[in-house]
């Protein structure tokens, strides 16, 4: 439960804070939530923010689920806490497939990553915090053990 609950806070954190700074030779800001680059684009229309929901709502009932589940018997508990885990992190994936696939789109020619003596900046401490939170919340899934089944005794 501290897993999940730990996932959840980094998730909503790295959902907003800026992901993308630097493109077309100019710094924006951009989160899973849209931003100042995809305001500058002449069509930004086919850039949805609904994954960032997604995950955010995800996000929001893993911070809350170990405060709502404490009337909940243990086993039930644990097969609560794995499948929101693994939607969370599924989600947050989701959002990481998501922007790299529309960064793609729209900048196909500009790396995604700048190195050597460049004056620029790649993703930020969002795009990691949200890769951060999606091994927390594949772990948590699999330390809960709520999964798993047990064989039958006869």
């Amino acid at each position: 439960m501290k897993l999940t609950l730990i996932g959840g806070i980094l998730l909503a954190v790295g959902l907003i804070t800026p992901w993308y700074y630097y493109a077309s030779g100019k710094y924006y800001s951009m989160s899973a939530f849209g931003g100042s680059f995809v305001d500058s684009l002449p069509n930004p229309a086919f850039f949805s923010p609904l994954t960032a929901y997604i995950s955010l709502c995800f996000a929001v009932l893993s911070v809350f689920l170990p405060f709502i589940s404490l009337k909940i018997p243990l086993r039930s508990r644990a097969k609560y806490a794995a499948g929101v885990s693994l939607l969370a992190g599924i989600s947050a994936l989701m959002n990481i497939v998501y922007i790299h696939f529309w960064l793609n789109r729209v900048n196909p020619d500009s790396p995604f990553m700048y190195y050597g003596s460049e004056a620029s900046w790649g993703p930020t401490v969002g795009y990691f915090l949200t890769w951060v939170a999606a091994v927390l919340f594949f772990v948590s899934t699999y330390v809960s053990q709520g999964l798993s089944q047990e064989p039958m005794k006869s």
